[in-house]
């Protein structure tokens, strides 16, 4: 289980940046907005890009007490692929992943061995929904809707709004089904649960109109995960988060990854170069 909760944080990972002027962000009062006007102003200010280059990513690792420091390089072609390398201290690549619209590959170059699936595998493994299009724009920060994995802003979706601190706050709270894995985390607990009740919450940034903060949470249980977006910068035009920091959390454990960015470029040529060798052994 271990293992596995690390291979997803590691295939959630990663994204870009350069360095110029930061967004500041004045406290002050926020003015009012429709939510509709709101969404609008999001949709606008979306990320523009064609390809993105992360030739440099520091990458930490936290589980409980322990922390790993990595590095990793990051290309993204819109729509057609997400290629991530990841290596040790010393630059021994110790992961390469390649995202594509309906495919996940995973090679551990030093253990000599391999991982295909397609996005069914998030649904079987862990009950989420995550799909290309809602990693491309988790990666992005992008707005994206963790309870339905949607690749569209849903202009027929409800939200509920309200303002908290500096953001403007989008959110919802239903009871939900809950899906096989999960009962059996509540059968472990001596409960037998058909419905949980889930509140997402998306942070609007008022100075960029960027997702800041987008959670997902079982209310009754402690179990859950987070996306921060961090130091939302202007990169030579193109306005991206200096730091992401990814978290799942249950009862029992708690999981960071925590990415900044430096040598970034946008809209460049990127490729996706990624072998399996025929000595590597498949993993299930």
């Amino acid at each position: 289980m271990r293992n596995s909760f690390i291979f997803i944080l590691v295939l959630i990972l990663l994204v870009s940046c350069k360095s110029v002027k930061k967004v500041v962000e004045v406290k002050r009062e926020l003015p009012n907005i429709t939510e509709g006007r709101l969404l609008r102003n999001v949709y606008f200010n979306e990320l523009d890009y064609n390809t993105i280059y992360a030739k440099k990513i520091d990458l930490t690792l936290k589980e409980k007490k322990k922390s790993h420091s990595l590095k990793a390089m990051m290309r993204i072609q819109r729509d057609s692929f997400i290629w991530v390398s990841v290596t040790a201290p010393m630059g021994i690549e110790v992961a390469r992943i390649l995202l594509t619209p309906d495919s996940v590959k995973f090679i551990s170059p030093r253990d000599k061995k391999y991982f295909v699936s397609d996005y069914n595998y998030f649904i079987e493994r862990f009950d989420v929904g995550f799909t290309y299009d809602c990693f491309q724009r988790m990666l992005t920060n992008r707005f994206f809707d963790f309870e339905s994995c949607t690749t569209e802003m849903d202009r027929n979706k409800r939200f509920k709004f309200d303002k908290s601190g500096n953001d403007y706050v989008l959110y919802t709270l239903e009871e939900k089904a809950i899906g096989r894995k999960l009962k059996k985390l509540y059968k472990k607990k001596r409960k037998n649960k058909e419905f949980s009740l889930i509140l997402q919450k998306i942070h609007i940034n008022p100075d960029c109109f960027r997702p800041c903060l987008v959670s997902i949470e079982d209310m009754e249980e402690r179990v859950g995960m987070s996306v921060k977006y961090k130091n939302i910068k202007d990169f030579e035009g193109k306005v991206f988060p200096e730091r992401i920091v990814f978290n799942i959390f249950t009862d029992d454990d708690n999981w960071e990854v925590q990415l900044d960015f430096s040598r970034v470029e946008f809209d460049v040529e990127v490729s996706s170069n990624f072998k399996i060798s025929s000595k590597y052994k498949r993993m299930y």
